[in-house]
């Protein structure tokens, strides 16, 4: 797996490539000092994230769950058709905030819906 970070406007967006199954190097490695202070806005693009095993969703769900704790927000985004189907099938496609495209996501970031 490999992570690449971009700054668009004040809002990280992490670009996500590879199968998310946790392990050294992980997604929520690459990412934790991203969250640090309050009102951090993140966007994670699983796009290229062809497969994600309990370990994966784990690690989204502990990113997530740690930005809300220090008041910040994460927003998934372009989830890849194994990735959305695993969120629909363990229904935290209502846990986390799930948007179409990364422009979406930051929108819905920026306080609009997407």
């Amino acid at each position: 797996m490999t992570v690449e970070i971009e700054d668009q406007a004040g809002v990280k967006v992490v670009h996500v490539q590879g199968e998310l199954v946790g392990g050294p190097g992980s997604l929520a490695d690459a990412v934790v000092d991203l969250l640090d202070g309050p009102g951090v806005g993140l966007v994670i693009d699983l796009a290229d994230v062809p497969f994600m095993n309990s370990t994966g969703l784990a690690e989204l769900v502990r990113i997530t769950a740690q930005a809300n704790v220090q008041e910040n927000r994460v927003v998934l985004a372009r989830p890849a058709p194994f990735v959305a189907g695993v969120l629909q099938t363990t229904q935290l496609d209502r846990f986390f905030e799930v948007c179409p495209t990364v422009e979406a996501a930051l929108v819905k970031l920026r306080g609009c819906r997407c």
